[in-house]
């Protein structure tokens, strides 16, 4: 991530605070890690209004540059005009006890303006990586500018691996409260130079000037190797006091950072998009599956499956017979038996397969869709698979092959026929 400074901020980092929804939450742990991506919270604000207030400021402040000085001039008389102020007692609703609870403070003010101009340049950057990996396919960890580091950033500075590794997943920077470490992007005849020569060693010495004696705030030139593989992980488990979910992560991440900002909103907005779709016109869901479809957005996610992205649209007939809830059915991260024997074109089909197939409906839970295969003698077929899940009553594809004649008629005799013809 870029040095944290005011100004203001780029659109994408903009785009992604703006997008968050409202959620009221009295412990930090009760909106947790991924969540921040489509939820703004601050804890212990348990009024909408209090949270509007504070989300405006920030909102300002990230789009004009503010400092925090100025933003904390501003917000603080406003929170305190309506009690959200200093150290109170104030019910927790989880549990309906009476606790005595730090509301406004300059620190508390200080933390939500960080965190969430951090954040929301680490998800902007994230964007920008996404639009340049062509030219600058890999990241470089670096430490900030903070004058005490954690070990374990320490040890993961000079981390150099692609754009698409999944260690990224986890330690896209920030990784803490207070954390200032970044990424750079480099190119590959960079990244070749860094790996010849070595990158300048963060921890040098200060040099001093021979003249003054004093510091000049420059480092020592002073070389270390970069790191072509992610750093070994030390897992360590936290468990979540409000929730008690338990969940592993790298021992120098705090937990609610271990994320991917840009990431997290990208899966956050295709799974919103798909949910619209589920009652959408439809023709308009069809003609938006096929957009999505034919898009990058596909092949990135078989490179990296996360979230879920709409596959095709099953008219209403076969809808009703499955007791669904939805017209579209879904691609879902572990759903498909054999994913990685399926190309990116394969899946390009699946719009034309789902929406114009044969319909089958082989109980009520599962729908087998037949769609002509050209240039496969042995199988003209096209065999889509989708299954209602029984706790949500989504439509997920559940398998995705080539089929035989025979396959056809298996599935007729056995099932009931619901479009016995492909639409042109």
């Amino acid at each position: 991530m870029a040095n944290f400074k005011t100004g203001p901020v780029p659109r994408d980092a903009l785009a992604y605070f703006r997008d968050k929804d409202l959620r009221v939450g009295f412990d930090f742990q009760d909106v947790w890690g991924q969540e921040h991506a489509h939820s703004f919270t601050v804890a212990k604000a348990m009024k909408m209004d209090i949270l509007d207030d504070v989300r405006a400021g920030l909102d300002e402040a990230l789009a004009e540059g503010k400092t925090f000085r100025d933003f904390s001039r501003e917000l603080k008389p406003k929170l305190q005009e309506k009690g959200w102020w200093g150290i109170k007692d104030e019910i927790d609703p989880s549990t309906g006890e009476r606790r005595r609870v730090q509301l406004g403070s300059p620190r508390r003010l200080k933390t939500i303006y960080q965190s969430n101009l951090r954040s929301a340049r680490s998800a902007g950057q994230w964007q920008r990586i996404q639009r340049t990996k062509e030219t600058q396919p890999f990241l470089l960890y670096e430490l900030g500018p903070s004058e005490n580091h954690r070990e374990e950033h320490v040890s993961w500075a000079g981390t150099l691996l692609p754009v698409d590794h999944p260690w990224w997943r986890d330690h896209m920077t920030p990784n803490g409260y207070g954390c200032k470490c970044r990424v750079r992007q480099v190119s590959e005849v960079e990244a070749e130079r860094m790996e010849r020569e070595g990158i300048q060693d963060p921890q040098a010495e200060l040099e001093t000037d021979p003249e003054t004696g004093l510091p000049t705030g420059r480092r020592q030139r002073r070389t270390m190797p970069v790191r072509r593989e992610p750093p070994p992980t030390r897992t360590v488990s936290f468990t979540n006091q409000r929730t008690g979910e338990i969940i592993q992560v790298d021992q120098g991440l705090h937990p609610a950072w271990a994320t991917n900002p840009g990431q997290d909103r990208v899966r956050v907005l295709r799974d919103r998009m798909t949910g619209k779709l589920d009652t959408a016109d439809q023709r308009l869901a069809q003609a938006t599956t096929r957009d999505v479809m034919d898009s990058p957005i596909l092949t990135d996610w078989v490179r990296r499956p996360d979230g879920e992205l709409p596959a095709g649209v099953i008219e209403r007939r076969a809808q009703t017979a499955l007791g669904a809830d939805t017209q579209v059915v879904r691609l879902a991260p572990g759903r498909l038996p054999d994913p990685d024997s399926l190309a990116v074109e394969d899946y390009r089909q699946l719009p034309d397969v789902i929406n114009r197939g044969i319909l089958i409906a082989q109980d009520n839970e599962r729908l087998s869709v037949f769609r002509s295969r050209e240039g496969d003698t042995g199988n003209p077929w096209w065999l889509a698979t989708v299954r209602r899940s029984g706790d949500s009553q989504r439509l997920y594809l559940t398998d995705y092959r080539g089929a035989t004649d025979e396959d056809l008629e298996q599935a007729r005799s056995r099932g009931q026929v619901i479009r016995a013809s492909e639409q042109p």
